[in-house]
């Protein structure tokens, strides 16, 4: 397998992570009023983004990298907004 080949799925796979980290953004903050909060929908989406962002880490190129990195954030920050919420709630 080239690097060339290799390199466009993990910055696929980075895309993808960036989406459902973008995808649990206001799961973790507007859905909070419904049955479950973000439980239900923030949550699962955050821990998806960080866990396929981790995976295509060590195979993405920079730019790929950039936006793991980014997925990798934004997921935390949620992972950490609803387990604050929970806390103060």
């Amino acid at each position: 397998m080239s690097t060339a080949s290799a390199v466009l799925p993990a910055r696929r796979l980075a895309g993808l992570a960036l989406i459902l980290a973008l995808l649990g953004l206001p799961g973790s903050t507007i859905a909070w009023d419904l049955p479950a909060g973000g439980f239900w929908i923030g949550m699962p989406l955050a821990i998806a983004a960080v866990t396929v962002a981790v995976r295509c880490l060590p195979t993405a190129d920079r730019r790929g990298r950039r936006l793991a990195i980014a997925a990798i954030v934004l997921g935390a920050i949620e992972i950490l907004f609803t387990a604050a919420w929970t806390v103060a709630g």
